[in-house]
């Protein structure tokens, strides 16, 4: 892989990308349904990490809208100029207390904003003066004059580059005040809306420019300190052409009040389009594989190929919704990432002498529990339905299953003429789970996590995640000297864990409690680990827990903590699906995000879980290591009943 081959293939976040993204963006299917640019309205865009979120809005900004690099602009485009501003957290979140008034901190916040939007205005301007757009040019740039600046204060130059330096000037100024508060005089800052909205008015004098239209869009609004959040609420209720200042965040903010008495809603006010509800995983599905076999092409120096070509287009999305394109879209990513089924796993595995050996290991520790005159040698002339075969293990370390029955099913199995394997879905129930454990002596190369459709699983969504599976799958191939045209699974399953390795050392950036999200995400790993470690595999693939028991409710520390994995995708939640005890249909359930899997090489499908009390959850989350290890051998003995198992055998 050359060294241009890996700086276009190691972009995985938005963030690493130039602000100019043209040629780089790929239209996602729903993008003709977000109808932004012909919003009359604020639009909130909520998305989770890795949906593609900043890659769009950086689509939607000046940089790119108005690129050097495209040939054609239309005319109509004037009508749409985005402006996209990524929230400093940092330095929004000092502008607060330290000796200073609320009241006084919302004004000054306006100004702060007009000041960095100001600037991004006049900016935005340049570039349309630069782009191909034929009717504006660097010379109407150079005529145009900012009149009204002045009305502000007599200091304020009219000529647009002298504005935009004296501007610049400002906030320089205005963040060394914020840097030493109490001894450096508050510089005058220009007054919120009303600045804009005058500056975008003498924009619109220009004769050529009288559609100009403006989208704020700003990022990460969530992280805002809340009286920040109140006043760009405020910004968003009042919006309106030639203004409209849009949100996005990777979760609906709960700050719905503005300076005043008002509040803000969805049925009036915004839109609201949740991305990862635009689309299903079909279409999903598609479009993952679209963008990593473009990087490809991109990679490969190939840039106009009809696959770009056709993803850079917005009109191209409806023919790449043709059941042809997108059977040849998955064709073509399934013959770079082949995958096999359970079943021809398990034959590979008992073919494989290291792996055969431990299976008849496990089954002649298994068949010495019971009184019985039934061998090894006996299970293992089955060896022709591996399926079947490398469950048996599980199934006599049960100890209501007894070898001769458990023998006789096999038969039954082989012939075709009803058996347990079937009837008590043993083979469904048991294969993962089985696999698992046959493979976990030899580390990190279950072929389970291998296959396009199971990364897609494990990504749960994000595109990012996707991307850092295949990336690492192409990277590994390529160390190891071997095709990456068609990555073997012992490849894309070494991948796989390198790449839950990665991101598991990843979420210690995850905000404030990051390290204490990575340390949780370690220990529920880890307990999901021992429980399907037990050899009866009563309870196999857990992967999720409920918080369904106690002798209390959350805690806002305990609450706080769950939304902090929820925000950054540790977990996901649904309502709980298969109960068992007493409790109501409307408990929530929470799934470790199955991009980890690999790492704790347990299940990534959504299949069974735990029931953890409050008390029980609060040591996963926030207990210490003692605390921790308590727990761990109270949900080990507790969850697969071995007193009572014990009890039974004797």
């Amino acid at each position: 892989m050359t060294i241009s081959e890996q700086n276009i293939l190691a972009k995985t976040r938005a963030e690493e990308h130039d602000a100019d993204v043209w040629g780089e963006f790929y239209i996602p299917p729903y993008f003709n349904r977000l109808s932004l640019y012909t919003a009359t309205k604020s639009t909130y865009i909520v998305g989770k990490r890795g949906c593609g979120k900043t890659m769009l809005l950086k689509y939607l900004d000046y940089h790119t809208a108005f690129s050097e690099k495209r040939s054609v602009i239309s005319d109509h485009e004037i009508s749409h100029i985005g402006i996209y501003w990524r929230v400093d957290t940092q330095f929004c979140n000092s502008l607060n207390h330290r000796g200073v008034n609320e009241h006084e901190w919302i004004s000054i916040f306006e100004s702060y904003f007009a000041l960095v939007v100001a600037v991004e205005i006049i900016r935005s301007v340049r570039a349309i003066a630069k782009s191909a757009f034929k009717n504006f040019s660097m010379e109407g740039f150079g005529e145009l004059r900012f009149n009204s600046a002045a009305d502000f204060h007599q200091d304020y130059p009219v000529e647009p580059t002298k504005l935009e330096t004296f501007l610049e000037a400002k906030r320089r100024n205005f963040a060394s005040w914020v840097s030493n508060i109490t001894s450096i005089q508050r510089p005058l800052l220009p007054p919120g809306k009303m600045f804009l909205e005058a500056l975008i008015g003498d924009i619109k004098n220009t004769a050529t420019l009288r559609d100009a239209a403006f989208f704020i869009y700003v990022d990460e609004v969530e992280n805002l300190v809340p009286y920040q959040r109140r006043v760009l609420n405020s910004f968003l209720k009042h919006s309106q052409r030639p203004l409209i200042v849009s949100f996005t965040s990777k979760e609906l903010s709960d700050e719905t009040a503005t300076t005043g008495s008002e509040s803000i809603n969805a049925t009036h006010d915004f839109r609201l389009l949740p991305l990862d509800e635009l689309s299903n995983d079909s279409e999903r599905k598609v479009f993952f594989a679209e963008v990593f076999l473009a990087n490809l092409d991109l990679a490969n120096k190939d840039c106009n190929t009809p696959l770009l070509t056709g993803l850079r287009d917005p009109n191209g999305v409806s023919s790449r919704s043709s059941d042809l394109y997108k059977e040849r879209i998955s064709l073509a990513i399934k013959a770079r990432f082949p995958s096999k089924s359970y079943k021809e796993i398990a034959n590979d595995a008992v073919n494989e002498p290291g792996i055969f050996n431990t299976l008849k290991e496990r089954i002649s520790k298994a068949l010495a529990l019971h009184k019985t005159d039934t061998t090894v040698d006996q299970f293992l002339e089955y060896r022709c339905v591996p399926e079947a075969l490398v469950i048996v293990p599980a199934l006599l370390n049960r100890p209501r299953n007894n070898p001769e029955d458990i023998l006789n099913h096999l038969k039954k199995y082989t012939q075709n003429t009803g058996s347990s394997f079937e009837k008590k879905d043993w083979i469904h129930n048991n294969l993962v789970g089985a696999l698992l454990e046959l493979y976990r002596p030899y580390g990190r190369i279950c072929p389970i996590y291998s296959g396009y459709d199971t990364f897609f699983t494990m990504a749960n969504n994000n595109l990012r995640h996707l991307l850092i599976l295949c990336y690492k799958a192409l990277e590994v191939a390529d160390l190891a000297d071997e095709n990456v045209n068609e990555i073997s699974l012992d490849i894309q399953a070494r991948a796989a864990y390198e790449a839950a390795d990665q991101l598991i050392r990843e979420i210690k950036t995850f905000g404030s409690q990051g390290e204490r999200l990575r340390m949780f995400v370690l220990r529920l790993g880890s307990v999901f680990r021992t429980l399907q470690s037990v050899p009866a595999m009563s309870e196999p693939e857990q992967n999720q827990f409920s918080i369904n028991s106690g002798n209390r409710v959350l805690n806002t520390a305990e609450t706080d903590f769950l939304a902090e994995a929820k925000k950054y995708g540790i977990i996901t939640e649904q309502l709980e699906t298969k109960t068992k005890g007493q409790i109501g249909s409307d408990i929530v359930d929470y799934q470790l995000n199955p991009i980890y899997s690999p790492y704790f090489q347990i299940s990534y499908r959504r299949k069974r879980k735990i029931d953890l009390s409050v008390e029980e959850f609060h040591v996963l989350a926030l207990g210490t290591e003692d605390e921790y290890k308590d727990l761990s051998t109270k949900l080990f003995k507790h969850q697969d009943k071995l007193k009572v198992q014990t009890e039974l055998w004797q």
